[in-house]
C-alpha cells in the first residue's frame, strides 16, 4: 500500500508547523518582583507548581503543532492507494491465459471450475483498462490479437471447454512474444486449477528472455489438495478376435487418482445397450482391471462404450472403442496324403490347431479336401490356403489367391515333386534334394513377425525343442523365419504378385518332425495365419487420445469431443474412436513454491480464488481526508481543555 496527494503543493504549508511554537517563545510571560516577608514560603510553593505546569504547556505545545500539520494534510487531499495482484497503469497491458483443458470440467459445491474461471476472468477483464490479451491453453482456433475490453469479454464467451490436455507453454510463449512486439509493461494473469496433467512437463527456460517488468500471477481455481476422481484409462481385447461365433475377452483399465479407496461401477455397452456391469474396489492411488466376456453373433462394426459410476468430473468416466465384427475365416486345407484313419491324415494337426476344441469356439472355418478334389473346388470365397505334401500344385489354382492378396501356406514331405515347385513363375526359391539328418532343432526366429517375437519371448524353448529329421533343402533370396541349427531355413516368406507364399520345409504332421507335439505349434499357426488375413490390429481398436492426429472425416468438426467417428477408405469403412487424455484425469495439484522454483528470476506469485479476492484484484483507493478532519477536530478539542486549565 502507498498514500498519494491530490494537492501535494499545500505539503510545503508543514512549515507553517513551527509558528506555534515561536508564538509561545514570544508570548512568554515574565516574572514581576515583589517583596514578600514570607520568602521562604513563596520559594516552596514555587517549587511544587513549576513543574506540572511546565507540562501542560509542552503539551499545548504538542496539540497544537499537530493541528496545523492535520490541517496542512487534510489540504493536500491524501489518497490511500492498496496495490491488488492486477495492478498496472491505465497504458499497461494485459493477457489473460485461461485453463479450458478437460480438468476445469470438474464440479464443485459452487458449479463446474470452468464456469467459476470464466465468471473470474469477465470480472477481471471487465476492470481493465489497457490492451488486452486472451489465450486459452487448449483451443483449435488462436485469437492471438490485442483487443479491446468488450471485444475481449466477446471472446472469452465464445471459448469453449475442450476434452484434451492444456499446453500453457505456447500460451505462454504467444503472451510473451505479442508483449515484446508492443514494447509496453506488461502482466500476466493464468486462471488455472494448475493440476499436474498440464503443468508438470512446464519449463519456462524455453520462453527465452523476459521483461523484467514484466511478472506472472496465478489465480488458482479449486484449491491446493488433490481432488478425489477415477477414469477408465483404457480398453483392450486380450482373448480371441472379433470374429461371429468366437469368444472372447475384454480388458478394462481403471484408474483411482483419490486418496481413498473407491468402489466402482463398471458397464460394457454396444451400441447403446447394455450388455454386462461389475462392481470392484480400487485402492488409493492404484489401478484395477475389470473383464467381460464376449460372443458375438453379428457381423459388421459395433461401437463400444465403457461407463464407470459417475464422479465431480464426468468428462473421463466414459471410454470409446470401436470392433469390426467379421465372419470366420474360411481356409482350404489341401491335404496330400489322406489317411483312411483321420489320426494319420497329413492335416489332422493342422485342423486341430486351428480348430481346438471344435468349429463353433475358433475363428477359423476350415474345409479339408484331397489334392483330387482341389481341382474343381470354387476358391473364391476363401481366405487363406493350405497345401500339405500336395505333389503337383495347380499355379492356375494358386495365382487366384496371390493375385488377391490372399496368403498361400505349403507344407513339403515325401510326396512333393521339387520340379513342379521350381516351375512357379516369379518363385525366388529353388527346391532342392530332401534331407535326412540327425534330429536339428530350430536356432533362429525372426523378430519382425509379432506372433514369432511373442513365441520367442514367452515360449520359445517349446518351439526350441521341436526337432527336425527331414526338410527339403531350399535356395534363394526369401526371407527366413525359422533357421535351424545347421543354417538352412525352415520357414520362408516370400511375396508373390499381391500375395505372400509361406513356405514350411518339413511336413505338418509327425512324419519328419515332432513340431505338432508341441505346445507352441498352435499359437503358431493361429497366429501367423491371423497376421496373414489381418485379424489381428484392426479388427479391435481402443481409438486415440483428443490432440493426437486423427484420420480425416466429416463427421468431426473443429473441436474434436470424445466418440466414435466413421471415415471411409479406400479399403472401406473405417470407425474411429476418440477419448480424453488420461494425464487430465489427475487432479493433483502443482504447488506454489515448486512452481516458483521453475519462473526462478521471474516475479511470480499465486492467488487462491475467493469471492472477495476478485475485489482487490486491481488497484483500491481510500480518501483519508475524513479520517483527517476527525483529527484535527479531535486535538482541537483537546487543546481548548487543556489551555482552560491552564
Amino acid at each position: 500500500m502507498s498514500i498519494q496527494f491530490l494537492n501535494p503543493l499545500f505539503l510545503f504549508g508543514l512549515i507553517a508547523a513551527v509558528l506555534p511554537i515561536l508564538i509561545h517563545r514570544l508570548t512568554r510571560r515574565k516574572a514581576i518582583t515583589r517583596r514578600f516577608s514570607a520568602v521562604r514560603l513563596l520559594i516552596k510553593s514555587q517549587q511544587v507548581m513549576a513543574r506540572p505546569q511546565r507540562l501542560k504547556h509542552f503539551l499545548l505545545l504538542t496539540l497544537r503543532v499537530l493541528a496545523v500539520m492535520g490541517l496542512v494534510f487534510l489540504m493536500a487531499h491524501p489518497i490511500l492507494i492498496r496495490p491488488g495482484f492486477l495492478s498496472l497503469g491505465d497504458e499497461a497491458a494485459t493477457i489473460v491465459i485461461l485453463d479450458n483443458s478437460l480438468s476445469m470440467g470438474y464440479t464443485e459445491d459452487q458449479g463446474q471450475r470452468y464456469n467459476i474461471a470464466k465468471k473470474a476472468a469477465k470480472e477481471i477483464i471487465g476492470k481493465l483498462k489497457g490492451e488486452i490479451l486472451l489465450l486459452p491453453t487448449s483451443s483449435f482456433h488462436k485469437a492471438s490479437h490485442w483487443m479491446s475490453q468488450d471485444e475481449a469479454i466477446k471472446e472469452l464467451e465464445r471459448t469453449p471447454l475442450t476434452f484434451g490436455k492444456g499446453d500453457p507453454m505456447i500460451a505462454l510463449s504467444l503472451g510473451y512474444q505479442s508483449l515484446k512486439e508492443i514494447k509496453k509493461p506488461g502482466k500476466i494473469l493464468i486462471i488455472s486449477d494448475m493440476a499436474r496433467g498440464d503443468w508438470e512437463g512446464f519449463d519456462p527456460s524455453q520462453l527465452g528472455t523476459v521483461s523484467s517488468e514484466t511478472s506472472v500471477n496465478f489465480l488458482r481455481i479449486g484449491g491446493p489438495d488433490r481432488d478425489s476422481n477415477a477414469a477408465v484409462k483404457g480398453v483392450n481385447l486380450i482373448e480371441g478376435e472379433p470374429v461371429v461365433g468366437a469368444p472372447a475377452r475384454i480388458e478394462v483399465a481403471l484408474s483411482n487418482l483419490s486418496d481413498q479407496s473407491r468402489d466402482v461401477l463398471v458397464q460394457l455397452f454396444f451400441s447403446g445397450i447394455k450388455k454386462d456391469q461389475k462392481s470392484i474396489t480400487i485402492k488409493p492411488r492404484e489401478e484395477a482391471k475389470a473383464y467381460f466376456e464376449l460372443f458375438l453373433d453379428q457381423p459388421g462394426w459395433i461401437d463400444g462404450e465403457v461407463r464407470i459410476s459417475g464422479d465431480r468430473l464426468p468428462l473421463d468416466d466414459i471410454f470409446y472403442f470401436s470392433m469390426n465384427v467379421r465372419e470366420k475365416v474360411k481356409v482350404l486345407v489341401v491335404d496330400g496324403d489322406p489317411r483312411t484313419s483321420l489320426k494319420a491324415s497329413e492335416s489332422y494337426y493342422m485342423v486341430n490347431a486351428l480348430q481346438p476344441g471344435g468349429a463353433e469356439g475358433s475363428p477359423f472355418q476350415t474345409n479339408v479336401v484331397t489334392e483330387g478334389e482341389f481341382s474343381y473346388v470354387d476358391t473364391k470365397s476363401y481366405e487363406a490356403l493350405f497345401l500339405l505334401n500336395v505333389a503337383r500344385p495347380s499355379i492356375f489354382k494358386l495365382f487366384p489367391f496371390l493375385e488377391t492378396d490372399r496368403p498361400v501356406f505349403i507344407f513339403l514331405g515325401d510326396r512333393v515333386i521339387p520340379e513342379e515347385y521350381n516351375g512357379f513363375p516369379l518363385s525366388p526359391w529353388r527346391m532342392r534334394e530332401m534331407q535326412a539328418t540327425d534330429t536339428v532343432g530350430i536356432t533362429e526366429i525372426d523378430q519382425s513377425r509379432p506372433i514369432l517375437r511373442a513365441i520367442s519371448e514367452a515360449g520359445g524353448e517349446s518351439i526350441r525343442a521341436a526337432s527336425f529329421h527331414r526338410y527339403f533343402k531350399i535356395e534363394g533370396t526369401a526371407k527366413n523365419l525359422l533357421t535351424l541349427k545347421n543354417r538352412d531355413p525352415l520357414l520362408i516368406e516370400a511375396g508373390v504378385g499381391k500375395g505372400k507364399i509361406f513356405l514350411f520345409t518339413s511336413t505338418a504332421d509327425l512324419d519328419w518332425n515332432d513340431l505338432p507335439m508341441k505346445a507352441a505349434f498352435l499359437p503358431f499357426i493361429q497366429g501367423l495365419l491371423k497376421e496373414a488375413v489381418g485379424l489381428t490390429g484392426g479388427s479391435f481398436s481402443e481409438g486415440i487420445r483428443v490432440g493426437e492426429k486423427i484420420l480425416p472425416t466429416q463427421a468431426i468438426g473443429p473441436e474434436v469431443k470424445p466418440g466414435t467417428y466413421r471415415s471411409s477408405v479406400a479399403s472401406g469403412e473405417v470407425r474411429q474412436s476418440i477419448n480424453p487424455p488420461h494425464e487430465e484425469s489427475d487432479l493433483s495439484k502443482m504447488k506454489p513454491e515448486e512452481m516458483k522454483k521453475r519462473f526462478r528470476k521471474i516475479d511470480m506469485r499465486v492467488v487462491e480464488y475467493r469471492e472477495d479476492v476478485l475485489k482487490t484484484a486491481h488497484s483500491g483507493k481510500k480518501e483519508l481526508w475524513p479520517m483527517l478532519l476527525y483529527f484535527v477536530l479531535l486535538v482541537l478539542a483537546f487543546e481548548m481543555v487543556v489551555a482552560g486549565r491552564i
